[in-house]
């Protein structure tokens, strides 16, 4: 008997944009066949796995400071705190800038006790595939 099992292939921004998570890798992919420097940014281990938390989290409430921390870092065996969170992110933000990524895909919300982040979800699709077991 054969099962499928779904898996995230990574995602697609306004339709032009590819995350593709196994090459740690975000791409514009309308600049693929331009002498463009800015069709494909490659992201560090942290950067790429901060990205994916959020994007797993588009759901229009706020993605908290001390959920980030705990699943991007502390998880992970690595230290933690806002300092850094705030530099990685902000290091994140200009990569997809660079990639033509509008600043309204990731919100900073800091409204009373609430410290976060927000992604805009309509500009996100999840791409999945099927992995084939045999048992």
């Amino acid at each position: 008997m054969d099962q499928h099992s779904r898996k995230v292939f990574g995602y697609v921004i306004d339709k032009d944009i590819q995350v593709n998570i196994i090459q740690n890798r975000v791409i514009n992919i309308n600049h693929l066949n331009q002498k463009d420097n800015h069709a494909v940014v490659t992201l560090r281990k942290t950067m790429m796995r901060l990205f994916i938390y959020l994007l797993e989290n588009a759901n229009s409430k706020v993605i908290q400071h001390e959920d980030i921390l705990l699943n991007v870092w502390d998880r992970h065996g690595l230290s933690s705190s806002t300092q850094r969170l705030w530099q990685v992110m902000h290091c994140l933000q200009n990569k997809l800038s660079l990639l033509g990524i509008t600043d309204d895909l990731i919100t900073r919300i800091e409204s009373g006790p609430v410290r976060g982040y927000r992604l805009c979800k309509n500009k996100i699709t999840t791409v999945y595939y099927y992995e084939q077991k045999n048992l």
